[in-house]
């Protein structure tokens, strides 16, 4: 067959060559399209056509970033097919800001319930000539209630003063410590004046003191209150608080801080957590090498704010010295025991400036983890702490991987009896019982010993023990006085969505009529829901395609069902031994 040359003009083979690969015309003449289809950026994808309101990538601008209101160095950019890189689907890595608004989308850096990261100065950097700014973790965000907020990521001045102007619907904090996630909100949205914080390597030069103006946010979490339960009791004399709390301390006066804990007491000295009001500490006594101590460091009776919160007075410290000792104390008592409270060594009230080796701790966790609280530098030679000295309990469920739903399903057994038994000797209730407050530790014990009203129970260990931890929020009568936190002046911790921990505080405000002073051991049937509702789904497993394993999470399915019909954890201990 003899070949046939074809000459066509410049450039007209592409015009020829583009109606074959493009079926339109056709299909429009057959009536099957009516409109343009918009070119997608990858030919791979479909993703871009989800909109037909976007145009064809040859005249795609992006109004947020590539065309902003003020100058900046991206003012005069374009977008085209010419600088735009094929990829599957577009992120601010490669195209520096969302080409479509999807609130059920997390691409582009978009979180489910939350704020665009590029809306937050504090989580990111702009450095010159970079391609694109580069994001940090944080710990909370909030929802805006404005739908496409107009910001230029590189107009840093612009941004802060577009973020201010948005006001919040809703917090939006994640599980575990909701003290930390709210005063970091608080930072990031509110613009608080905090000291500046130095690089790690350097030490802060920061005021001794300092007299800031009080901050009504930051006082109405500290409203730990002590009622005595028998009103018709005649009014006494109130004892000085101070002398209560050396009391409990065995002390006479304030010891030396440097000296109490110095350095050569403390081998293998670490720091290990932090909390809004404090610092934690691990290390192993010079004089006991056999068992590690956690050291809980709570500044008080200060002016100046710690971590953006008011410092605890000597009133307000006092019920959580109480309760710790008293729910320590249950190990050995005679009707009610467990020994599922954290073990108490010893508290201790110091005065003077925090000792050089604890700094150079707290120093080399910011380095490694960058710490969120103040420099423990800010406090002069007069600042009072008190110091829980506590026993090491292990790590928290949060981060545990269990072996599989067996163990995880006596794991609840556990917490539920020694809340069980916190309700019957003392009407306690933990009130926050999050994962992060409860620590497992490894044990050869196979079972753990419990006393119910004189009852004697066992529950299997399965290789585990677990121990509940910090009683800020819980409540307890002890003495005939009831000690608890005044959670009624708190509207920020009932606002906060992000997880079921969120939902336990409004249910038990509804439960306690909130009124906090009030008894109510459903609150703890609340955190037992919210723990089998973790270990269901939340926590991770070893051998999760096991027998054993599907067995007992179908029983954890089961109970978890049934949860909130009851009425205490001693309900729900006396079902779960009632069915074994």
């Amino acid at each position: 067959m003899d070949s046939v040359n074809i000459t066509l003009p410049d450039d007209a083979w592409k015009d020829s060559f583009d109606k074959l690969l493009d079926p339109r015309p056709q299909l429009r003449e057959l009536n099957i399209i009516k409109r343009n289809v918009r070119r997608s950026f990858n030919f791979d994808s479909s993703v871009e056509n989800s909109n037909s309101n976007l145009l064809s990538v040859s005249n795609v601008s992006h109004p947020n970033l590539l065309e902003p209101k003020t100058p900046g160095p991206s003012a005069n950019m374009k977008l085209t097919a010419n600088n735009v890189s094929s990829i599957s689907t577009p992120c601010p890595k490669r195209l520096r800001s969302m080409l479509f608004d999807c609130a059920l989308s997390p691409i582009g850096g978009l979180k489910l319930d939350g704020l665009i990261a590029d809306l937050n100065p504090k989580m990111i950097e702009v450095k010159e000539n970079a391609e694109a700014p580069i994001r940090k973790t944080k710990q909370v965000c909030f929802k805006p209630n404005v739908d496409k907020p107009q910001i230029a990521v590189a107009d840093r001045k612009r941004t802060k003063t577009v973020l201010a102007e948005i006001r919040r619907s809703s917090l939006v904090l994640q599980p575990g410590k909701w003290q930390k996630n709210l005063i970091t909100w608080r930072r990031t949205c509110h613009q608080q004046d905090m000291p500046p914080r130095s690089d790690p390597g350097q030490k802060q030069s920061l005021p001794k003191k300092s007299t800031p103006a009080v901050n009504l946010e930051a006082t109405i979490r500290n409203s730990r209150k002590s009622v005595n339960v028998k009103t018709s009791l005649e009014a006494v004399m109130p004892l000085s608080h101070e002398k209560q709390v050396l009391k409990y301390c065995n002390q006479r006066r304030a010891l030396r801080f440097g000296t109490a804990y110095a350095a050569s007491k403390m081998i293998g000295s670490s720091k290990i957590g932090e909390g809004v009001y404090g610092e934690v500490f691990k290390y192993t006594p010079k004089n006991s090498t056999e068992i590690d101590v956690v050291l809980k460091v709570i500044p008080i009776e200060g002016e100046i704010q710690v971590n953006g919160e008011t410092q605890k007075t000597f009133e307000q410290i006092l019920p959580e010295i109480i309760i710790s000792k008293e729910m320590c104390n249950l190990r050995d008592n005679q009707a009610n025991a467990t020994l599922g409270y954290v073990d108490i060594y010893n508290v201790c009230l110091v005065k003077g400036h925090y000792p050089d080796h604890l700094i150079h701790l707290w120093e080399d966790f910011d380095s490694a983890k960058e710490s969120e609280n103040e420099h423990p530098e800010i406090f002069s030679d007069s600042q009072l702490f008190i110091v829980l000295e506590l026993k090491y309990a292990g790590t928290d469920l949060s981060t545990f991987t269990f072996l599989n739903a067996e163990q995880s399903y006596y794991a609840l057994q556990q917490i539920a009896s020694a809340l069980a038994v916190g309700e019957e000797a003392l009407q306690f209730e933990h009130r926050d019982l999050h994962w992060g407050n409860i620590l497992i530790e490894k044990t050869d014990n196979r079972e753990l010993a419990y006393k119910l009203n004189g009852k004697d129970l066992s529950v299997k260990t399965k290789g585990i023990k677990l121990t509940i931890i910090d009683y800020t929020l819980s409540r307890v009568t002890v003495d005939e006085n009831c000690h608890y936190n005044d959670l009624s002046v708190d509207e920020e911790l009932f606002e906060a969505t992000g997880d079921y921990q969120y939902d336990i505080y409004r249910m038990m405000r509804d439960e306690l009529k909130n009124d906090w002073s009030k008894y109510a051991p459903k609150t703890n049937v609340f955190w037992i829901s919210y723990i089998n509702s973790k270990l269901i789904d939340g926590v991770k497993y070893r051998n999760p395609n096991s027998k054993t394993h599907k067995l007992y999470l179908d029983k954890l399915k089961t109970l978890q069902d049934i949860m909130l019909t009851f009425s205490s954890a001693g309900d729900c201990i006396r079902h779960i031994n009632n069915c074994s």
